[in-house]
């Protein structure tokens, strides 16, 4: 009894050890480029990876990094990714609702028309399995 205790207590600790990303696209630019793209991640050597082009004298947490992009009505605009750790990942829905609506925040900020409802009609995929 002793021993099976031990060996749950074991995997236990090895799956709480596992880390686990979210990952979002939103608002569909020319070529199929998301206008946002969302990671939140319980991994700390990711947040490094893709944060790697920041400068930091200290340990990265999180980061936004932006680029240029074409908007599918030609419009030059910065295509966004944020990327940031947490020490437990949001529900799907919640991660949802906030991609969804940093697209809008950033796409209120361009001088384009708000892509964000592109390919999804703007209904939750958490919900409507869609």
């Amino acid at each position: 009894m002793a021993a099976r205790v031990a060996l749950l207590a074991a995997w236990a600790v090895l799956l709480s050890a596992c880390a686990v990303t979210r990952e979002a696209r939103f608002g569909q630019l020319g070529g199929d480029e998301p206008l946002l793209t969302l990671v939140v991640t319980t991994d700390r050597s990711l947040v490094e990876r893709e944060c790697a082009a920041v400068p930091s004298a200290w340990p990265r947490y999180g980061c936004m990094l932006s680029r240029p992009a074409v908007a599918r009505d030609g419009a030059r605009v910065r295509a966004v990714k944020v990327v940031r750790y947490a020490d437990r990942l949001p529900s799907e829905l919640t991660f949802e609702i906030d991609a969804h609506e940093l697209c809008h925040a950033v796409a209120a900020l361009q001088p384009i028309d708000d892509p964000c409802h592109v390919g999804n009609e703007g209904l939750l995929r958490s919900i409507t399995g869609r």
